[in-house]
């Protein structure tokens, strides 16, 4: 745990002299304190927005990665899930009527945002990459049943709609891959902004 600790504090140090990633986190900040506003405005509650605010904040660090070196790593999603199970247990503990309820969103919402992307991974033959599958497993796993399959639409067609543009502009080639999780990011948000 120390050790993971010194290893993300050196990573993050490396990653502070990229102007890029000093924009991009500005903004992302930003946004964040537009979320929180926004949920405290429509009254969730404090584990709702705890989950939110925690999901949204490791997608962006993961998004970065991912479009850096087309990785999504196993720690960051292990984390997440370990985050997920305390806030569920609290949520449970807060609400105990619907405790049942939200363990069974939690659980149907990441079986059919990892299900949908396994799936999709074998129709690709591993154009669609596992770590996809295992991020929307835990995306699934904070979202819940009622907003995952809104995550997804949002996900790819923020995807396509780059895709598209940067095809039109020549910037890539029709075949050329790209990295998906900074597109999950923005569905992800986009969801959670939209009330979804």
């Amino acid at each position: 745990m120390k050790q993971d600790m010194k290893q993300g504090i050196s990573w993050f140090r490396k990653q502070w002299t990229d102007k890029k990633f000093r924009i991009c986190l500005i903004i992302a900040l930003t946004v964040s304190i537009g979320l929180a506003a926004e949920f405290f405005l429509f009254a969730y509650s404090i584990w709702k927005i705890s989950r939110y605010m925690v999901l949204a904040a490791a997608l962006f660090f993961i998004a970065w990665i991912d479009w850096q070196s087309r990785r999504i790593p196993n720690r960051i999603l292990k984390m997440l899930l370990t985050v997920r199970g305390i806030l569920l247990a609290a949520e449970w503990l807060t609400y105990p009527k619907l405790g049942l309820a939200v363990l069974l969103s939690a659980l149907l919402g990441a079986a059919i945002g990892g299900g949908m992307f396994l799936i999709a991974h074998f129709i690709s033959k591993g154009g669609v990459g596992m770590g996809d599958v295992k991020l929307f497993i835990v995306i699934g796993s904070y979202m819940g049943s009622g907003s995952i399959m809104t995550a997804v639409f949002l996900s790819v067609m923020s995807s396509a709609f780059y895709s598209i543009a940067m095809l039109l502009l020549k910037k890539i080639k029709l075949k050329e891959e790209i990295p998906f999780a900074p597109f999950i990011f923005v569905g992800t948000v986009l969801t959670m902004a939209l009330g979804m």
